[in-house]
């Protein structure tokens, strides 16, 4: 009888302490991750300068589709037209040097990832270093690298977080033809928004380099240039 009520004892002083353990990884779990909340506001606007940069000395190489078109670009401008929840809709223009423009709507869930519309680039406000940049984005578990302070034009200084990718790709019809995917993306920390975004694309065979670059240029919502 003494060993029976020992042994329950001894069970239920186990199980409290699993109950403690798990207790304790989900309240630290919780705490590493900033809690998420849009920084926009509607009637935010953001401008862009959008540009290609190609570079290669072989025959071979044949660049992107994607980049005389980038480099027709006179600006790009994204409208924020509603906030509601994590999901923030946008009203973006592509404007063409030759004076013609791109319309259209979309929507960024800040929490997922999925978006609709041309433009992807908003997150959370204020995430901190580690902080994961979409929590429940599936298999994308990129996080912010660290918070710098970016001097912009005008004098004004911002908080801004750093997110670095480094990926390689391959045809798996050709492994002989990958490329390093090298993506730096600057957004600011206080509202979220993309402010600087390079991708450099170096391919081995043919080989070539790829740039994509997007700089903001002008905000109603602080003075960049």
């Amino acid at each position: 009888m003494v060993r029976k009520r020992f042994r329950v004892v001894f069970l239920l002083a186990i199980l409290l302490f699993v109950v403690l353990i798990l207790s304790v990884i989900i309240f630290t779990d919780s705490g590493t991750q900033s809690v998420l909340a849009p920084g926009v506001a509607e009637g935010d606007v953001f401008t862009y300068e959008v540009k290609g940069i190609w570079n290669s000395n072989d025959p071979d190489a044949t660049m992107s589709d994607i980049l005389p078109q980038l480099n027709m670009t006179e600006w790009y401008r994204v409208t924020v037209t509603n906030v509601s929840g994590l999901e923030i809709s946008t009203y973006n223009v592509w404007r063409f040097t030759n004076r013609t423009e791109f319309e259209e709507e979309g929507q960024v869930d800040i929490e997922t990832g999925i978006y609709s519309g041309g433009f992807w680039a908003i997150y959370a406000a204020n995430l901190r270093a580690n902080d994961r940049i979409r929590p429940f984005g599936g298999t994308d578990q990129s996080t912010v690298n660290d918070t710098i302070t970016k001097d912009y034009k005008s004098g004004v200084k911002r908080e801004t977080n750093r997110l670095l990718l480094i990926t390689q790709f391959y045809n798996v019809n050709d492994p002989t033809r990958t490329y390093d995917d090298y993506i730096t993306i600057n957004f600011d920390k206080q509202t979220g928004i993309l402010v600087e975004l390079s991708n450099e694309k170096i391919y081995s065979n043919p080989e070539a380099t790829e740039i994509i670059l997007w700089k903001l240029t002008d905000s109603n919502v602080w003075a960049v240039a």
